[in-house]
């Protein structure tokens, strides 16, 4: 966490990073961690998921939980070039008074191998056409090719892709689905799920990759959590418009949606 200053002292100018350009910060929680003086991505490196939870009281989805479920620590890291700092849990002179050249090199976060370019639906409707509630959810994941080293020319991959009830409690499972992929090129998947219940979601995704023939004890070689598309489904009705949801503008407040979902969500009118 930044470190406060004396009463007096006046702070050096901090313009800070893009923090939206963290998956699962928005307007609003970039705006409340920078209020708590974590302006840059280093800060958020620097700190953990309780820092910033402590410093989001109030704001849904920021537990300290949902913080490490979303990687935000590991996100900045990458997204501003640094390393997890060294643990200095034993003083400055370090265990029995040995000096602190003398203790590991603090690990660094691998690069991926792979990164989630897309989670949304693999067939997208005009922006004002209502959705039945008895109609599939269809979503779609690409992922591609990250600066990461692999072990293998393939892999073995398993994605699970949920819709979070953004106006409610809890998470539909839609698909689970698995197979090979090769690094160098990536792959697109589209499937079909239970339909909805009328409400607005967002999907979210688990996605790892294992190499090749791996053992069920073995641990991921790359893995990440990731939000992705808002899902606004509406009950059909002859010939009714279709107004903007009615906690659009709570969840623009607690920073759960963003401006631009925002927007659509007002612009929605009557079905084409």
């Amino acid at each position: 966490m930044p470190s406060s200053r004396p009463t007096g002292e006046r702070a050096p100018e901090q313009p800070g990073d893009n923090l939206t350009r963290i998956s699962g910060v928005g307007p609003v929680v970039a705006g409340r961690l920078a209020g708590a003086g974590i302006r840059t991505f280093e800060d958020v490196a620097s700190s953990t998921p309780e820092d910033l939870a402590a410093a989001l009281v109030g704001l849904p989805a920021c537990s300290a939980d949902r913080i490490a479920a979303g990687d935000w620590i590991g996100q900045a890291r990458r997204l501003g070039g640094t390393q997890p700092a060294a643990a200095d849990a034993l003083g400055e002179e370090g265990q029995r008074g040995a000096p602190v050249a003398d203790t590991p090199e603090p690990v660094v976060d691998a690069p991926p191998i792979l990164r989630i370019v897309r989670l949304g639906r693999a067939r997208i409707s005009p922006v004002g056409r209502t959705s039945t509630t008895d109609q599939p959810t269809a979503v779609g994941l690409e992922l591609r090719t990250g600066p990461g080293t692999p072990p293998s020319p393939t892999l073995d991959y398993s994605a699970a892709i949920a819709a979070r009830r953004l106006d409610g409690d809890g998470e539909v499972p839609i698909v689970r689905f698995g197979g090979v992929i090769r690094v160098d090129r990536g792959i697109s998947h589209a499937a079909a799920g239970p339909p909805l219940k009328a409400g607005l979601y967002r999907l979210v995704a688990t996605v790892e990759a294992h190499s090749t023939g791996h053992g069920s004890d073995d641990p991921p070689v790359w893995s990440e959590a990731a939000s992705g598309e808002l899902l606004h489904v509406v009950a059909a009705r002859s010939g009714a418009p279709t107004k903007p949801h009615p906690a659009s503008g709570r969840l623009l407040a607690d920073g759960t949606i963003t401006e631009a979902e925002y927007a659509v969500l007002q612009a929605t009118g009557p079905p084409s």
